[in-house]
């Protein structure tokens, strides 16, 4: 059982950034092991096709997820505009405008907050082993 991450960018009308941050993400051999990493998108109107919405990451392992959230920082600091993106994990989101150490601590809060459920352990004591 894995865990879905996506990553959304909320002002990205022409799906740069998104593709951006998907080839920065792929360049990355250790992530590329630890996750599926796939583009697609939500938009039903055939006006938008093509356009990029989202980057969906499925981790295998919980205990990984910190990463991705480093991995955006180092692109967002070679970034020449500003967007905020919105990272959701199930029914949780955050959403950060840059890769400050604020908002990379607000993405590893959220990250964080899966990993248990994202081990299938049946443990949820916070042990954080994930093995059972």
């Amino acid at each position: 059982m894995g865990v879905r991450v996506q990553v959304h960018f909320a002002a990205d009308e022409d799906g740069t950034a998104t593709a951006d941050l998907y080839r920065w993400l792929r360049q990355d051999r250790t992530l590329r092991r630890q996750a599926d990493i796939r583009l697609h998108s939500d938009r039903p109107d055939s006006a938008y096709m093509g356009a990029l919405d989202t980057i969906e990451l499925l981790f295998q392992h919980g205990a990984v997820l910190t990463g991705l959230a480093l991995n955006y920082a180092t692109w967002w600091q070679g970034r020449a505009r500003e967007e905020s993106v919105t990272i959701r994990v199930g029914e949780a989101s955050v959403t950060v405008p840059d890769g400050s150490e604020e908002s990379v601590r607000r993405i590893v809060e959220l990250l964080r907050s899966v990993q248990e459920p994202a081990a299938g352990s049946p443990d949820t004591s916070g042990s954080g082993s994930g093995e059972t």
